[in-house]
């Protein structure tokens, strides 16, 4: 079964377009557990098991939403790295669900330890992201901070989540 539409050979290809995207693989991961088991078995350890792996493959709007919360949560609390690595799932899970405009946007949308990348997600998704947020998005722990609407409006994505 491959996710949304996404081929193992779409995936596999994807996999090492972006392998030197994240020093951490995060996107490199989440791209793996949505492989069947045969194209998936040279990227994991020597004793996995076809039953188990069965068990785990991701349906990305259900990985999108359970992970929001937590995702919000580190950029509301200045987390850098794991803001960061967020935003890598983020994009590996908009991929694996055909969303390649939303997917390429998190570049150009990056500030605030990414919430106006959440934000454009949540929308796209139907989560409140106003219920999430914390109402000051800054780029640095101790630094002034924008409102929402202040940061949206400068990224120019404030008319589509109003």
């Amino acid at each position: 079964m491959a996710v949304a539409n996404r081929t193992d050979a779409e995936i596999i290809a994807r996999i090492e377009a972006v392998k030197e995207q994240g020093w951490m693989g995060t996107q490199t991961g989440d791209l793996v557990s949505a492989l069947g088991w045969d194209a998936a078995k040279p990227f994991l350890k020597d004793d996995a098991r076809p039953e188990d792996w069965a068990e785990k493959r991701p349906v990305p709007s259900e990985e999108i939403a359970a992970y929001m919360p937590f995702a919000w949560g580190k950029a509301n609390d200045c987390r850098g790295l794991s803001a960061g690595r967020s935003i890598g799932h983020m994009r590996a899970w908009l991929w694996l669900d055909g969303k390649d405009e939303l997917c390429a946007r998190m570049d150009n949308l990056y500030d605030f330890y990414g919430k106006p990348c959440l934000a454009v997600i949540c929308n796209e998704y139907g989560i409140d992201w106003r219920g999430l947020d914390d109402g000051e998005w800054r780029n640095d722990e101790s630094g002034d901070f924008l409102t929402a609407e202040q940061a949206l409006k400068d990224k120019g994505v404030w008319n589509e989540l109003a």
